[in-house]
């Protein structure tokens, strides 16, 4: 998967090149849980698959990765 145009191999990976809209996409086409079972991180994926398509998604997904919903993408990127 890629985000930010960089290859991720892993959560870190993500977090570091962190941008919601692309999380959004990748979430809503299918590649984000697929991603996630290929890095071995099939709990994590388990969950994603359960997350309903609606106004809640993004508060779901960032529970799931661990991240504050309140924060930016740039502070995402700054922490990892």
């Amino acid at each position: 998967m890629r985000m930010l145009g960089n290859h991720l191999y892993s959560l870190t990976d993500l977090k570091q090149n962190f941008c919601i809209d692309e999380l959004l996409y990748s979430f809503c086409c299918g590649e984000l849980e697929i991603w996630l079972r290929k890095i071995g991180e099939n709990d994590i994926a388990d969950k994603v698959s359960d997350v309903p398509h609606n106004a809640q998604v993004l508060t779901e997904l960032y529970r799931l990765l661990g991240l504050q919903s309140e924060m930016t993408d740039e502070e995402i990127r700054n922490l990892f």
